[in-house]
């Protein structure tokens, strides 16, 4: 399978795989090559996929996924599509940093006492995020 990760600022991952997981809204599922057509709302959480030399993990933010067939000729491949508002390698993530913006988001939306607007929303999706990159960076490294 074909698998692109892409942020707005552009491509961090196309590569070809042989599995992948990813964090859908209602869980986390698994693709494989001949996965059937599929389009998943993505929340913050870790990818992790593999290919035949090793396995690799990244924290994303909200986005899609989609799988769809690609035919060529008389052939035909996978291509698993992500488009992420964000994502980074778990190599790169920041502990400390993450660690420290998750305390002050947990503090912040335990404090929340005005109606669960889009400014809840928006705090619990950065809190997201933070636990995502701690995930993925203890998936990478446990420690």
């Amino acid at each position: 399978m074909r698998l692109s990760v892409t942020t707005p600022r552009g491509a961090v991952v196309d590569t070809e795989v042989d599995e992948l997981t990813a964090p859908g809204q209602l869980g986390e599922f698994g693709v494989l090559a001949g996965h059937v057509p599929l389009m998943s709302a993505l929340k913050p959480g870790v990818l992790t996929y593999w290919t035949q030399q090793r396995a690799a993990t990244l924290a994303v933010g909200e986005g899609f996924l989609q799988v769809a067939p690609v035919v060529a000729g008389n052939t035909s491949t996978d291509r698993v599509l992500v488009l992420v508002d964000r994502a980074t390698t778990a190599s790169s993530v920041d502990r400390a940093a993450a660690a420290s913006e998750l305390a002050r988001l947990e503090k912040e939306l335990a404090a929340w006492k005005q109606d669960l607007d889009g400014s809840y929303k928006a705090l619990v999706v950065q809190r997201d995020w933070a636990q995502a990159q701690l995930d993925a960076a203890a998936k990478q490294n446990p420690s």
